[in-house]
């Protein structure tokens, strides 16, 4: 018992220094929490169990939204194919060689991403002007093509 008693009052000074530092650091340390604490409540309620209850809340309605935004996109992907995107124009002159018209007619190509859609052709001429239009399945036409709705619809693929 003498040892201890012996030890304690020769090393007692350095126990209590030790103690004095490490309350020291749990001070700041606590400090530094009540900074952080005032930054995450600044301007609102300090109740923890309202702000959790208010941040599940906002998990649950950004998670529905975040679900019916998917749901859109993968509803407008799925139209993408149907929209006509590609399109394809050639301006020619279907008079060349006798001096009338000039590239004033031309052909128009829409396509979507199947090669479905339509193509538009329009004649000009000095004393008459005609369009026409021809669907588009697969990148051809129950119809006979021209050459210049063939290159139309080349350069819209």
């Amino acid at each position: 018992m003498s040892q201890i008693t012996n030890f304690l009052n020769q090393y007692l000074l350095y126990v209590l220094v030790g103690f004095f530092i490490l309350d020291a650091l749990f001070v700041v340390w606590i400090l530094g929490l009540k900074k952080s604490f005032k930054k995450i409540f600044k301007g609102g309620d300090t109740d923890m169990e309202k702000v959790l209850l208010e941040l599940r809340r906002n998990e649950i309605a950004f998670g529905e939204a975040l679900k019916e935004a998917i749901k859109r996109v993968e509803r407008l992907e799925g139209e993408l194919p149907k929209d006509l995107r590609r399109v394809g124009l050639v301006r020619y002159n279907p008079f060349s060689g006798t001096g009338v018209g000039g590239d004033q007619s031309f052909v128009l190509a829409l396509l979507n991403e199947n090669n479905d859609g339509v193509v538009i052709s329009s004649l000009y001429g000095r004393e008459m002007s005609r369009v026409y239009a021809k669907l588009i399945k697969n990148g051809k036409s129950t119809y006979q093509l021209t050459a210049e709705e063939t290159q139309a619809i080349a350069e819209a693929k």
